[in-house]
């Protein structure tokens, strides 16, 4: 143990306590919001809920590959005067996403009530309605995490969890709490939050419509395969529900939910690590080089791996009484779930770090090749596994999934790294052999990387 809090010291990001604080908030709001939903509707309602919600995780999945993590990298590069107008445009190109994700989720919301599916169709719908806001407020967030801001992110997140958490306690008090009026109150705490921080930040962004497409073709090349990456990561998590209500029913849907956020008590060590982990490695590498790089994801994976493997030892013991303590006694008895889904988040840590450097190193397509191998492994042995054992089955695909993801992601990081290392001159991040565009200048992208 002496030796994990000598590692932890030392660790290179200095993950400081802003950034868990704000994780453990954002972490928190998700846990008690499920439990809003899940105590006091029950497990059809909950699995309605999360049915929807995989809508929104790849909404965000889009956002984080295609405008948040190319904003994290090509920030650092540009002096103040210059960042206020590519924030600027990356605003934009959150509208942008807004509104086509409004439309597709509304096109979905009138497919599903056509299949007579009308109690989901009404919970899309709702998310539909609000998805601009959460998608404008989640970039606000890593506006602040790319500046290292971290306090004004944790004021942003404390903000829209009181009003969240204070929404649906009303909606309850006066009868009207389901999924549906559960993503509206995310939806307007959202939007409340939103409008005080765009007038308090309004210096700090500069509108200028002629580079929105450079600057979209711009991320485009850096974010292609990192967006294909992530979707075929959440694609196995995210699919899981879907055949689990196919297969079992959306009751079944809503325990494996139930069973997924309190394993998700953890993950806010995760993302905070990732947040930080991001930026600090990108500005690591332009001073450092391939050495400073290489200690930062050696000790990010040592560290992080040890401290998740405390906290699924803590759910291999506690998890199934834990489970009654925050959800109730109809989601007892399902500590095997439990137990699966918490060694893939282990999974998932074992990663973090090769995942954040092979994105500095703008290799994104390895991650993607990685993430479709799991994804390839999970749905295959979740239609037969879930057919045999139920949740455990589900599970289990799941947790085997996330670790063939793991093993070749963090393969193809050290042959990588090794192949760097043979080069005799040094690298910076222009030397990596992968093309990026000058930020300020009128030359787009050569067409044939598109």
């Amino acid at each position: 143990m002496r030796r994990l809090l000598s590692q932890i010291r030392g660790f290179n990001i200095r993950l400081n306590g802003s950034a868990v604080s704000d994780q453990a908030v954002v972490g928190g709001t998700n846990l008690l919001t499920m439990m809003f939903v899940g105590r006091l509707c029950g497990p059809s309602e909950l699995g309605l809920f999360a049915l929807a919600m995989t809508n929104w995780f790849f909404v965000l999945a889009f956002l984080e590959s295609l405008i948040t993590s190319p904003f994290t990298v090509f920030v650092h590069r540009l002096d103040n005067e210059k960042r206020t107008t590519f924030a600027g445009r990356a605003i934009m190109h959150v509208l942008a996403l807004g509104v086509a994700a409004t439309v597709f989720l509304a096109l979905e919301a009138m497919l599903l009530n056509w299949l007579e599916y009308r109690q989901l169709a009404v919970v899309v719908a709702a998310l539909a309605a609000t998805v601009p806001f959460r998608l404008l407020g989640q970039f606000a967030r890593r506006y602040h995490y790319a500046s290292l801001d971290l306090d004004q992110a944790v004021v942003l997140d404390v903000s829209v969890a009181v009003l969240q958490l204070t929404a649906l306690a009303a909606i309850y008090w006066y009868g009207f709490l389901t999924a549906a009026a559960a993503c509206l109150a995310i939806g307007s705490a959202y939007a409340l939050v939103l409008l005080v921080w765009l007038i308090r930040q309004r210096r700090s962004f500069r509108i200028r419509t002629e580079r929105v497409y450079v600057d979209f073709l711009r991320n485009w090349a850096l974010g292609r395969w990192l967006a294909a990456s992530q979707i075929s990561m959440m694609a196995g998590g995210q699919t899981l529900p879907w055949i689990i209500a196919f297969l079992l029913s959306e009751s079944a849907t809503g325990v494996y939910a139930a069973c997924a956020t309190l394993v998700c008590i953890g993950a806010p060590l995760l993302v905070a690590v990732q947040n930080v982990l991001g930026p600090r490695a990108a500005l690591v590498f332009s001073e450092s080089g391939l050495t400073g790089l290489r200690g930062v994801v050696r000790k990010t994976t040592i560290s992080v791996v040890s401290l998740m493997g405390l906290f699924v030892a803590l759910l291999v013991v506690f998890g199934d009484p834990l489970m009654r303590l925050s959800f109730g006694a109809e989601y007892t008895g399902y500590q095997g779930v439990v137990v699966f889904l918490a060694l893939s988040e282990l999974a998932y840590a074992s990663m973090l770090g090769a995942y954040s450097g092979l994105m500095v190193l703008e290799r994104s397509d390895l991650l993607f090749r990685s993430n479709l191998a799991g994804i390839l492994v999970t749905l295959a042995l979740a239609v037969v596994s879930i057919r045999e054992f139920g949740l455990p089955g589900a599970a289990a695909a799941h947790f085997i999934g996330a670790t063939v993801s793991a093993v070749i992601a963090i393969f193809y990081y050290g042959r990588v790294v090794r192949e760097l290392d043979r080069d005799a001159q040094p690298m910076s991040a222009e030397q990596t052999g992968r093309w990026v565009a000058p930020l300020e200048s009128d030359v787009g992208p050569c067409p044939e990387q598109l």
